[in-house]
Order: C-alpha cells, then sequence, then structure tokens
C-alpha cells in the first residue's frame, strides 16, 4: 500500500468514527464538543504527511517536550534574577545603614544556570556620599565596612570584590 493510499485510508477511518459517534452520542452539549475534537483530529490526519513532503521530521510530542524545557529555563532564570535583585537591594540597604550613599555595586553573576552562580562583586566608590553616621571620610575605611558587609551574605563568600576609586 502506498504512502497515499495509506494516508487517505487513515482519514476515511477517522471521518467514519467521527460520523458513528455523532449517531451514538445523544444532542445536546456534548455532541457539539465532540464534533470539534473530531474536526481537530481530522484536521491533523490531513496534514500531518504535509513535514515530509517537504522533507521536515515532525512529531507532535516534539512541540510540546520543547515548550517543557523552554519554560524551565524561564523559571531558572526568573528565579535566579529574582535572587540577584534581592541581593544587591539587601546589599545596597546595608551600605546605606552603615552611612554611605551613592555606592554602585555591580554583581557578575550567570542567571542561566542551575542555581545562582556568583563570579565577583565590583564596587564602584567614585561617587560615593559619607554620611553623617559614617564618621571621617576616608574610603579605605569604607572598602572596609563594605568587605565587612558583603561577607556577612553566604553566597558570596570567596568571591573577589574588585573596587573602583578613581
Amino acid at each position: 500500500m502506498g504512502v497515499v493510499s495509506s494516508w487517505l485510508l487513515s482519514i476515511a477511518c477517522v471521518v467514519v468514527l467521527s460520523v458513528l459517534a455523532e449517531f451514538v452520542l445523544p444532542e445536546g452539549q456534548i455532541n457539539k464538543y465532540i464534533k470539534v475534537i473530531f474536526s481537530f483530529v481530522i484536521l491533523l490526519v490531513i496534514i500531518m504527511p504535509l513535514p515530509k513532503l517537504f522533507g521536515k521530521e515532525f512529531e507532535l510530542r516534539n512541540l510540546f517536550e520543547n515548550n517543557q524545557s523552554q519554560l524551565q529555563e524561564d523559571y531558572l532564570y526568573q528565579v535566579n534574577l529574582n535572587k540577584l535583585n534581592s541581593l544587591s537591594e539587601d546589599i545596597d540597604r546595608q551600605i546605606l545603614e552603615a552611612g554611605m550613599d551613592k555606592v554602585v555595586v555591580s554583581i557578575n553573576s550567570n542567571i542561566m544556570s542551575q542555581s545562582l552562580e556568583i563570579f565577583g562583586v565590583y564596587v564602584d566608590l567614585r561617587d560615593i556620599k559619607f554620611l553623617d553616621k559614617f564618621g571621617s571620610p576616608d574610603k579605605t575605611k569604607a572598602k572596609l565596612k563594605i568587605n565587612e558587609i558583603l561577607d556577612g551574605f553566604s553566597i558570596l563568600k570567596g568571591v573577589e570584590v574588585k573596587f573602583n576609586e578613581n
């Protein structure tokens, strides 16, 4: 049996099943839904051989598997991004509470990994403003205090911290 004849036989079988289902089921809402479902199945049976004609492989389950992995990647990205934003906000808040303002903290990380990976922390002290509660405007003292604050976060243990003062 050729490819075309088996395709036509598949279409005929689905149409016959839909007609039988229409006779067996009573009139009403369910009958309408069954007609829609069989219409969708007939449409799938008709278009399934088309990708093979154009030399492309197409399987319906691959459509859903790729979508699921994309959803997992999007979820991991969002979770890690939320962690990173929360960490940045906590660091900024603690630095401000310590009496320093206008300190820019940048965290170099990989948010696409399974868990948040942090490679380094860069602290820009060029525009630092010392508040009254910090005391003397000493950048060396500020660097020590910022290092102390960063060491308070377990996720930043062992991460290289670089300062820019120029």
